[in-house]
């Protein structure tokens, strides 16, 4: 009778025990992400004779981190860094130059934020969709191009999307994610029209990758 009552709670502790690994109340992911960044027209690196159009970003290839609290509920909280190389194209006219060129860099950029998860399913379901909102600060770097004023840039914003996790096994996701941010222009250049200086500016970042929990 001791031997069975003993077997019988070392099986329950097993279950409980597997019960919550399944059920990771902590995780950290790593992701792939690729980045579509807005067409919107950032302006003229020369202070006079430039278009409005002249300077313009897009997105490219980038890899994230992520680090998260689920709650017993359906939520949880999440922060991270994503981090991206974005081309940086203008057209400008170096002192010297006869005309005017095109001229381009790729510039670091940066995402560090804060997010507050709902989950359609409840802990430790295979499946588990979710939305997502909240807040971010952007970290642009600064292209290495001519007559470029000087110095990076930084805005804060928020944003929305969602994403879904599946559990592969124990301990182990893959999850897939899309979010919209919105957030000021970067770089304070300059405008014919100065009505279209500022402004919100919007990136959305496509990212999938693989998830430890515990």
């Amino acid at each position: 009778m001791l031997m069975t009552l003993s077997a019988r709670r070392v099986w329950l502790a097993f279950v409980l025990g597997a019960g919550i690994a399944a059920a990771q109340t902590y995780e950290v992911s790593v992701s792939a992400a690729l980045t579509k960044i807005s067409s919107a027209k950032l302006g003229s690196v020369d202070q006079s004779g430039g278009k409005d159009d002249d300077s313009r970003l897009k997105g490219g290839e980038g890899a994230g981190i992520r680090l998260t609290y689920n709650t017993s509920g359906y939520y949880g909280h999440e922060a991270g860094l994503v981090y991206s190389r974005a081309l940086f194209r203008t057209r400008t006219q170096p002192e010297g130059a006869a005309a005017r060129g095109t001229y381009e860099d790729k510039v670091a950029v940066k995402q560090y934020f804060y997010n507050f998860l709902m989950y359609m399913m409840p802990k430790g379901e295979r499946w588990r969709p979710y939305i997502t909102v909240g807040g971010q600060m952007v970290q642009y770097g600064e292209p290495s191009v001519p007559n470029w004023p000087g110095g990076g840039d930084r805005t804060f914003g928020a944003n929305y999307g969602g994403g879904i996790k599946l559990r592969i096994f124990k301990g182990l996701l893959f999850r897939v994610d899309a979010r919209d941010y919105i957030h000021g222009k970067p770089y304070d250049l300059s405008y014919e029209d100065i009505t279209r200086s500022g402004g919100l500016f919007r990136q959305q970042e496509y990212s999938a990758g693989f998830v430890i929990g515990f």
